[in-house]
């Protein structure tokens, strides 16, 4: 397999990713609020509304990657949904870590930790689909890794219509959860 067109496609995706998730930051209040928007975009300021900046472009680049790699990798779906996991946990964790120590949100350090999610996601991305982590491939992997690629995108849009009550959800700006909080 010839890997530098993969290569080339993870950075491509990584610089995808950071611009778009940079400009869907500002997508839902563009749009005058639109709900539809706002399912895929961060409706608020809360860590989980801003897990929509990786996830939505992840997704979306993939239907690049997909149209350039069908047939030349078996193990796709997975990519995505590590590249997913990584980037989301690389996020909030690093998110807890820092304000845990500072005690307060540096714009700085999250954009920046925005920046290194992305790269880290498809970094992953890239091990996968060339085959660095072979020995953790399974038949019904793919197919697997899509239904829970389902589940989480679909749970986005759920958690923004009906988020719990919880610290990761809250916006620390309003106090609001959620899209109708926001609106109301």
């Amino acid at each position: 397999m010839d890997k530098k067109p993969i290569r080339n496609l993870s950075i491509i995706g990584a610089v995808v990713v950071v611009v778009l998730g940079t400009l869907l930051h500002f997508a839902y209040g563009l749009s005058g609020n639109n709900f539809i928007v706002g399912l895929i975009t961060p409706v608020n300021e809360s860590v989980w509304e801003h897990m929509k900046l990786i996830m939505t472009p992840l997704i979306i680049f993939a239907f690049i990657e997909w149209y350039y790699l069908k047939g030349k990798v078996s193990n796709f779906c997975f990519s995505l949904l590590k590249q997913a996991g990584v980037g989301i946990i690389f996020i909030i964790a690093f998110f807890y870590i820092y304000t845990y120590f500072t005690g307060e949100s540096i714009l700085a350090l999250d954009i920046g930790s925005f920046v290194v999610g992305a790269i880290l996601a498809k970094w992953l991305g890239y091990a996968i689909l060339v085959g660095k982590f072979k020995k953790f491939e399974f038949k019904g992997l793919n197919i697997l890794s899509a239904i829970i690629l389902t589940v989480v995108f679909a749970f986005f849009i759920y958690a923004t219509i009906d988020p719990p009550k919880v610290g990761l959800f809250k916006d620390p700006v309003e106090g609001s959860f959620g899209i109708y909080e926001k609106n109301s």
